[in-house]
């Protein structure tokens, strides 16, 4: 192998590494974003259970 391939070779593999990691950098943001998205919905969910629960206590407190 002569110095240009070499050259050729590493540039390569650099280039493979640079997409590897763009891709896992990706993933992650991606994870984050859903991770984040599921949070806000389990979040949002359970602020409206509660009321819901609460107006159902309330109501049963006046029947009773």
């Amino acid at each position: 192998m002569d110095r240009s391939e070499f050259k050729r070779e590493l540039e390569r593999h650099k280039n493979q590494i640079d997409a590897s990691i763009k891709f896992l950098q990706q993933g992650f943001e991606d994870l984050n974003k859903r991770n984040y998205e599921f949070y806000e919905f389990v979040e949002s969910n359970y602020y409206d259970l509660e009321e819901r629960l609460s107006a159902l206590e309330r109501k049963v407190k006046e029947i009773s």
